[in-house]
């Protein structure tokens, strides 16, 4: 997937005078890219809508419109892009009591070695994650990006809606399954086709 540029960041006039018909729009793309793996885990899937939408975002927050600050946002957020025949994804541990998220990411410690995609018939996408997320003493991030790398099977096994497709977590403090629906699944095959 090309990298975002200069050129498709809107000034902050122009992106304030949009902002509502542009929220609207990528709350419909961000539903579209978003799987839970049981009650505490979702993968929201990025392209370059929804990273366009935080970089946006970002600059009218921060108030930021010179164009090496802008460039730097870009900077920042572009390798979060999925690359060529991969999905990427921004990984949500999500649990409401603050106490139980504090003792649960500590007890889901390694959990970059029990998140995989499966495609019937084909060996399992094991995700890659972002290094830096996890602590010495093995407390995770909150918020971790993940990549899972298709090779040329599997990438057309998941063109293939005759074949089911989970995303499956299989640590020891949290075991999980869920079947990407179709609906997802098609744009998620739409993203990988533009790359």
């Amino acid at each position: 997937m090309r990298p975002l540029t200069l050129d498709d960041v809107l000034d902050r006039d122009t992106f304030a005078a949009q902002r509502p018909r542009l929220h609207a729009e990528i709350l419909r793309t961000k539903d579209l890219r978003r799987v839970s793996v049981g009650p505490n885990l979702t993968l929201l899937f990025e392209n370059h809508a929804t990273m366009l939408w935080q970089i946006l975002e970002m600059c009218r927050v921060e108030n930021i419109s010179r164009p090496e600050a802008v460039q730097a946002e870009l900077d920042a957020y572009n390798p979060l892009l999925p690359g060529d025949s991969e999905l990427s994804a921004t990984l949500l541990v999500e649990y409401p009591d603050p106490a139980e998220r504090t003792e649960m990411l500590v007890k889901l410690s390694g959990l970059s070695r029990h998140l995989s995609l499966h495609i019937a018939g084909k060996p399992p996408v094991q995700a890659v994650f972002e290094g830096g997320r996890e602590t010495e003493a093995g407390k995770i991030s909150s918020v971790q990006f993940v990549r899972f790398p298709l090779e040329p099977l599997q990438k057309a096994a998941f063109y293939d809606f005759t074949r089911e497709v989970r995303f499956v977590v299989d640590h020891p403090a949290y075991q999980a399954n869920a079947a990407l629906p179709s609906a997802q699944r098609g744009a998620l095959i739409d993203d990988l086709r533009a790359d």
